[in-house]
């Protein structure tokens, strides 16, 4: 009996020995500005290596330049104007394929040609990728010129991105330099803005007045005809800055007219009468 009791004894001392408590680093004691600081290096480091592995994952996909679909950007130059303002009501029809003295125009916009001679997001929506368009410009004063491009699928640069030259000197937009347009400038010749028979538009080069230097441009282009020929509309006076759809993009750039070619040969019995 006294065997068994002190085995019992042995058994309950052994068992009501406490349990080891795991060992605890104790942490540093550091002050609010210090935990803020290694809280938010700690939530930089698991934000940087959350986009280094998504980047890694998927490449970002091209931009498209514009929202407008694919876009035409060009640059104009006008002859006789100082670099610095090549502004200008700039009429810029879309036709299909070549040049025709016949034109119907898919597109046709007005747009206010800022002083750089630079324009960019004009909307080609509609028009295929791929396939070849002539783009045709006209100044308000300028005779129009044409350039062909393949469209490309998001922006296409006119004439490779290089400066489309329009010749100046047709004061009455008819798309022909001639005698009338000299007759029109010699009127305003010696004239300031302040003059009472002042003509913007004979100021070709821009400096305030009508001298032999406008003179002498129009002369040097006489006989000149424009892309299409001779237009009996003049193109709209109306210009949008942000180069809207015309309401008659066939024919004429005025509703109610058409566009009609005329040969050089009439044209020059019509000057000499």
């Amino acid at each position: 009996m006294a065997s068994q009791y002190q085995n019992i004894k042995s058994s309950a001392k052994e068992n009501s020995s406490p349990t080891p408590l795991p060992k605890v680093t104790p942490k540093p004691n550091l002050s609010p500005a210090k935990q803020l600081l290694s809280t938010s290096e700690s939530n930089a480091k698991q934000t940087g290596s959350s986009q280094q592995a998504s980047s890694s994952a998927s490449p970002p996909s091209p931009t498209i330049a514009t929202s407008f679909g694919p876009t035409l950007s060009l640059k104009v130059n006008l002859e006789g104007r100082p670099s610095i303002d090549q502004s200008t009501k700039l009429f810029v029809g879309i036709i299909e394929g070549s040049l025709t003295n016949t034109p119907k125009y898919l597109l046709s916009f007005n747009i206010d040609l800022p002083k750089s001679g630079q324009y960019s997001n004009l909307s080609l929506a509609g028009l295929t990728s791929g396939t070849k368009y002539t783009a045709i410009l006209k100044g308000s004063i300028q005779i129009a010129t044409s350039s062909a491009f393949i469209m490309a699928p998001s922006v296409t640069n006119l004439n490779g991105g290089e400066m489309v030259n329009l010749l100046s000197g047709d004061l009455n937009q008819d798309n022909v330099i001639n005698n009338t347009d000299l007759s029109i400038a010699q009127k305003a010749i010696g004239s300031k803005a302040s003059s009472a028979n002042w003509n913007e538009a004979a100021d070709l080069n821009k400096d305030g007045v009508i001298n032999i230097f406008d003179l002498v441009i129009i002369s040097r282009n006489n006989g000149q005809v424009g892309a299409t020929g001779a237009w009996t509309s003049p193109p709209p006076k109306v210009a949008s800055s942000s180069a809207s759809l015309s309401s008659s993009p066939i024919g004429s750039p005025e509703g109610g007219g058409y566009w009609m070619w005329i040969p050089q040969a009439i044209i020059n019995d019509l000057n000499d009468l």
